[in-house]
């Protein structure tokens, strides 16, 4: 079955790049459905920050910065426009693990949120380089984190499914969304919560309240943070192993020998980029 699947996915991209995208090398408009047939890449960062590679990246809303995480828990910044290695927030340790989550927070943009593997949540001052707050979920693993739309609250969800609400001024937590508990023989529906490990969560980008998860339990549900318990509709198939909500297929980057970890874009331009094992991280454009 898994086999059959990634040969479809194959097959589609196949055609994607076939068909080609837009004429005479004029870009497509905003709202066509039409993708770039290929990625040029224009530099190469080299970071070298952890041998365990690059986990999660993000662009500034600007598209001009870009912060990458690490294996080892360390965060560091990168002149996107110019491809230059910039400031690091954190070192990073031997006992942390690594960065699977990062966002530039909406309504402060001068902070940068963090969270890993070890169920760590960090705030980082862009201009300090220094850590303002940091907090742990006890027993998670973190593997998606997002602001809703005016930046007031963000979300997190990972490991024990449970997807936590969080007041972005104050960084309390207010709601958590709990999944249900086999051991303690809870009632299992589509609509009471993910029965695997989510790793992808994604606010929606015009409802303010509205957001979507998916992982491992091949599907994506759709949650309101005004509703107490329970999401409000369900789209059964995917099986999301990243953030792979939200996502349009843009061409392809090749790094020969180089597993890739983690692609990001930024917002409003055609610069993509690409991180994977050893530190590389691949600046790209859009044709």
């Amino acid at each position: 079955m898994a086999h059959r699947r990634l040969a479809e996915a194959l097959q589609v991209s196949r055609d994607l790049v076939v068909s080609g995208c837009g004429k005479d090398g004029v870009w497509p408009a905003e709202g066509d459905s039409c993708c770039p047939s290929s990625l040029a890449c224009l530099r190469q960062v080299p970071l070298g920050k952890d041998a365990h590679g690059i986990y999660s990246l993000c662009f500034a809303p600007g598209g001009g910065q870009l912060a990458a995480g690490f294996g080892n828990g360390s965060v560091q910044l990168v002149d996107a426009s110019r491809g230059l290695p910039g400031p690091s927030l954190f070192p990073g340790h031997r006992t942390r693990q690594a960065v699977t989550a990062l966002k530039f927070h909406r309504a402060k943009p001068g902070l940068l949120l963090a969270a890993g593997a070890d169920g760590t949540i960090s705030i980082y001052d862009l201009l300090s380089h220094y850590p303002l707050a940091s907090w742990t979920e006890t027993e998670n693993e973190i593997n998606a984190m997002d602001f809703c739309r005016d930046g007031s609250s963000f979300a997190t969800a990972g490991k024990d499914r449970h997807i936590r609400l969080y007041d972005s001024h104050t960084n309390q937590l207010f709601h958590i969304m709990h999944a249900p508990d086999f051991m303690a023989g809870d009632e299992f529906t589509p609509l009471s919560g993910h029965s695997r490990r989510i790793f992808a969560l994604r606010f929606h980008p015009t409802e303010l309240h509205l957001f979507l998860t998916g992982g491992w339990d091949n599907s994506v549900k759709v949650w309101d943070k005004r509703v107490s318990k329970g999401a409000r509709s369900v789209i059964n198939g995917p099986h999301i192993c990243g953030p792979g909500i939200d996502v349009k297929v843009v061409g392809e980057i090749l790094l020969p020998n180089k597993p890739v970890h983690v692609v990001a874009s930024a917002p409003g331009s055609q610069a993509v980029a690409v991180a994977g094992a050893g530190g590389n991280l691949h600046l790209a454009e859009l044709h």
